[in-house]
């Protein structure tokens, strides 16, 4: 761990160190994965498209460290169970930072809600099955929209209430920062959990109105508060490097946390919940089947 906050996306040496990150094939992921590889770091980056795939390993030609590609796909849980099998090496850092959003109500494979099946349960269940690979430490990415969330542990799929795009997405980031509570309850001093969250990255994320023009305004109109994708990808750096406490939530210091340089942020009492958390372990471990071993 060092001191020293980053102030640039350029990490310590990482030779001998080996980091398993979600999402890695695009936006901050992509931008993390590369700056793990630069710093001489094995990335296992799991993904399911997998051109995006080989643009990733691509990218990484010219670093002194590596990236593998190993396929999964997190809102398919046999597809997840089939990695966690496959998975052979220790991780030194876990980075759960794959997520998802969409202008309309979708499901997995296992028939969970998009949102929820790949922002929490696919995750959690990933997180389960390979947790005694991890060493060292496991980084949560969040969202500040966990602050209007609310988990319905009853109708968590919206079966029965109405979807709309920010209840769904809100409830799935609210879970991650519950979960990532009794996530260190349950590991104790052995693996550290820390939390992320990018802020208003440019990465094409938030184009989910299913509108090409309004996304574009959105785009225009967010673009002077918003940061580029190496930026938003700082904040999870710095909580998979930094010198912090268990659960701590990092992001960025500007206008909003839109933007800026990371720093540790205060978690409201929603995120804090034990009740909730424990809610939310349950909600998983009925979900997905699985649990600590």
């Amino acid at each position: 761990m060092d001191p020293r906050p980053l102030t640039a996306l350029e990490l310590p040496g990482q030779s001998d160190r080996t980091w398993l990150i979600t999402g890695a094939t695009s936006g901050i992921g992509k931008e993390l994965a590369l700056a793990v590889a630069a710093a001489g770091g094995t990335v296992v980056a799991p993904a399911r498209n997998r051109e995006r795939a080989a643009s990733l390993v691509a990218a990484a030609g010219g670093c002194s460290g590596s990236i593998e590609t190993p396929s999964m796909d997190l809102a398919d849980l046999e597809s997840v169970r089939r990695f966690a099998d496959s998975l052979t090496t220790d991780i030194d850092v876990l980075v759960n930072n794959a997520g998802a959003v969409s202008p309309k109500r979708r499901e997995t494979a296992d028939g969970f809600e998009m949102l929820l099946g790949t922002n929490f349960l696919g995750p959690f269940a990933l997180t389960n099955l390979i947790a005694d690979r991890v060493r060292e430490r496991i980084v949560i990415t969040g969202s500040d929209s966990y602050k209007v969330g609310r988990v319905d542990v009853a109708d968590p799929h919206f079966r029965r209430r109405r979807w709309n795009p920010l209840t769904a997405y809100s409830q799935s980031k609210l879970c991650d920062m519950l979960w990532a509570r009794a996530l260190q309850e349950r590991l104790g001093s052995r693996v550290l959990v820390t939390l992320a969250h990018p802020g208003w990255a440019a990465t094409g994320l938030q184009n989910v109105t299913g509108s090409k023009l309004l996304d574009r305004a959105i785009v225009k109109v967010t673009s002077p508060f918003s940061q580029p994708a190496a930026d938003g990808a700082l904040p999870l750096a710095e909580a998979a490097v930094g010198d912090h406490p268990p659960l701590s939530y990092i992001g960025p210091d500007g206008f909003m946390k839109w933007k800026g340089k990371p720093q540790a942020q205060e978690v409201s009492r929603r995120g804090r919940s034990t009740v909730g958390a424990e809610e939310v372990w349950a909600l998983g471990m009925r979900e997905t089947g699985t649990d600590l071993a």
